[in-house]
């Protein structure tokens, strides 16, 4: 397979003609989506601050980033002081760091809420011209913690005084992780996916899903989402640091495919090439089993997530199509390119 990270993706056609922004700042830079825009940006032209953590691993996406000419600034989103230095001279920053699920030392409310306030702040003194801030599709007040999380970084970006614009995008379909990466392991794996989790080797596990050839589904499978290939995200991403009129807007972002959960999957499979029997776990029986995945390490899914999964999130996507002049790829081509297209971050094979 090709790497993901030498694979090309398209450049933001809309961009040509649109004076450059300066340099950019991208918090996140050594993430799935981070490596992806940072390599659109640099195609562009754009002179890059790739943002990573103190101790970020020399991992494949590290070097492609320091291949591709970025300075790298190594800052936590919660030391304010380092971003600062980070943003010195930038005139844009482009937000991506958030988590989607809670460890020790690394809550929802210190990295999606406070991180984000941190960086908002710092880019105020920095005098950054403008933020891209990457929310999160159904983010809200009354949501599922995750999501109320992402809505209270919004606010804190949104009153910063930082000229911003918010993307709330769907899950994020792309090459080197992201749900495709998920989505694959969960079908090839099968029932035996939670002992991947648990860091079990992948090649014994995909020979047992091959003699039970079941993928376990939570409930009634029935609830949608709008997977969303990247390079329609940062098409949205590389207009957004370019254009005033865009300013101050929130804009939700979704594939152009509503699609339950079993439809996911079964184009996950064709796209694979494997066939599996999905078996649909009563609701209450569901619910007892992801109480029981707390006490795991790697769960395969947490309360948070089982929550969130069983609502809805979909969006209407007119207002973010006509102002970014959006031609959304439908999901079998996205799920395709990501997959034609997977390596993962480490060089180590598992995807």
């Amino acid at each position: 397979m090709r790497s993901a990270f030498s694979a090309s993706v398209v450049t933001a056609s809309e961009n040509t003609g649109r004076p450059a922004p300066g340099i950019v700042a991208v918090t996140g830079a050594a993430g799935f989506i981070g490596s992806h825009l940072v390599r659109m940006l640099r195609g562009e032209g754009i002179d890059v601050r790739a943002v990573v953590r103190p101790g970020t691993k020399k991992d494949l996406r590290m070097a492609a980033i320091q291949g591709l000419g970025c300075t790298v600034a190594y800052a936590d989103v919660g030391d304010v002081g380092a971003l600062e230095r980070a943003f010195d001279g930038c005139a844009a920053v482009v937000h991506l760091v958030a988590i989607i699920r809670e460890r020790v030392g690394a809550t929802f409310d210190l990295v999606n809420r406070r991180g984000a306030a941190e960086v908002a702040a710092a880019a105020r003194v920095s005098g950054v011209k403008r933020i891209v801030h990457l929310s999160a599709l159904g983010a809200g007040p009354e949501a599922p913690r995750y999501l109320q999380s992402k809505w209270a970084g919004e606010e804190a970006i949104r009153h910063s005084g930082v000229p911003t614009v918010i993307v709330r995008p769907s899950f994020v379909i792309g090459p080197g992780g992201g749900a495709a990466a998920q989505f694959a392991a969960v079908v090839r794996l099968g029932p035996w996916y939670p002992l991947y989790l648990l860091g079990a080797p992948e090649r014994p596990l995909a020979v047992l899903a091959v003699l039970t050839p079941i993928v376990p589904v939570l409930g009634s499978g029935k609830y949608r989402s709008m997977p969303l290939d990247v390079r329609d995200l940062l098409a949205v991403v590389g207009q957004a640091l370019r254009r005033d009129d865009v300013l101050g807007e929130v804009y939700e972002l979704g594939g152009p495919d509503a699609l339950a959960y079993d439809r996911v999957l079964d184009e996950v499979m064709a796209a694979l090439g494997v066939r599996r029997w999905k078996v649909h776990m009563p609701m209450s029986l569901a619910r007892a089993l992801v109480r029981e995945f707390r006490y795991l390490p790697n769960p395969p899914i947490t309360q948070d997530e089982f929550e969130a999964l069983l609502v809805d999130n979909v969006c209407d996507n007119t207002k973010t199509v006509r102002a970014f002049g959006l031609n959304l790829r439908p999901f079998r081509d996205a799920v395709g390119y990501a997959l034609q297209n997977a390596v993962t971050a480490d060089g180590s094979g598992r995807s």
